[in-house]
């Protein structure tokens, strides 16, 4: 079993910080190992003040551009700056409800000055690797508001026969899913024989008052209840990096050292420990999302991942 059956799971409206942290922290082993990393975080006020270390950066989304609904104050300075020191950005998203494209159309909307082959989705990194993962089985696009997947013979969402043809839910997105959602897909995967992916690892995303439940929480209580081990696409896992990666280079035309990019997020377990992993720097940016009300701290020395920088504000 993934999830160890004592683990206390929340309901899906009132998840905390510290359940967020326990719901990752079952699922570490199936994460990338910890890398070396110095002792202690550099700290610094603002974002703006690592600048002067890298060349390229990797934004997450939420937490960093935006919190819920609303863009960060800050944001769009902060990016000018960025491109005024020549420093190349990107942006690596857990969000796969929807193509990457509709991400960097709200952005543009929020007067963000990005190309859209500067956004990456954890949906992307599913789109690449499906295909000879799945070998010609039914795939089942999950979530009541997700985008399908582009596959031959997949069934989509509202399709009757879902639960029962699919060998493989592929999850995209939680907006809308409901505990008869939940009921169904863990009836199906205790069958055995099916498999769940997870195309946004997040266990929960900020949001203004609270936290929402993302796919990641609910893969966590179909592991408990089914004892599947899902297989997961986005941050943290490596295949997600290599592809921000590959698009960096692409984008801008020249090579870089990982070790000169820096993956600022929110999350220990997703941005930083993956970004660790990946060879980039790692910036845990405490003022907007998880750690917005505090916490970093004391969670660093519990998790034993330590970011190479922290910074509080843009």
């Amino acid at each position: 079993m993934t999830v160890p059956a004592d683990l206390r799971l929340p309901a899906p409206d009132a998840i905390t910080l510290e359940d967020i942290i326990r719901i990752y922290e079952a699922f570490r082993p199936q994460m990338p190992a910890v890398p070396q990393l110095q002792p202690a975080p550099r700290r610094i006020k603002r974002l703006a003040d690592l600048l002067d270390h890298v060349e390229a950066l990797v934004l997450d989304g939420f937490g960093v551009i935006n919190v819920g609904a609303s863009r960060i104050d800050g944001i769009l300075e902060f990016l000018d700056e960025v491109a005024r020191r020549d420093i190349a950005v990107m942006v690596l998203t857990n969000g796969a409800g929807q193509r990457a494209e509709t991400s960097w159309q709200k952005y543009t909307n929020w007067g963000l000055k990005l190309a859209c082959e500067q956004v990456v989705s954890s949906r992307d990194s599913l789109e690449a690797e499906i295909a000879g993962l799945t070998a010609g089985a039914v795939v089942a696009s999950m979530g009541p508001a997700a985008r399908p997947l582009a596959i031959e013979g997949g069934l989509t969402f509202d399709h009757p026969e879902m639960f029962a043809r699919a060998t493989y839910f592929a999850f995209l997105g939680a907006i809308g899913w409901t505990e008869s959602h939940q009921h169904a897909l863990e009836s199906a995967l205790a069958g055995g024989g099916r498999h769940l992916l997870v195309a946004n690892p997040d266990v929960s995303a900020p949001l203004e008052g609270g936290f929402s439940a993302e796919p990641g929480y609910w893969a966590a209580r179909a592991a408990q209840a089914t004892g599947i081990r899902p297989l997961w696409f986005g941050k943290p896992h490596a295949g997600a990096f290599d592809l921000v990666m590959a698009r960096l280079e692409t984008v801008y035309g020249r090579r870089f050292a990982r070790g000169k990019v820096a993956m600022v997020g929110d999350s220990l377990h997703t941005d930083i420990l993956g970004g660790a992993a990946a060879g980039m720097q790692s910036v845990l940016l405490t003022g907007y999302g998880l750690f917005s009300n505090g916490g970093a701290d004391d969670m660093i020395r519990a998790c034993g991942i330590t970011p190479h920088w922290i910074a509080e504000r843009l």
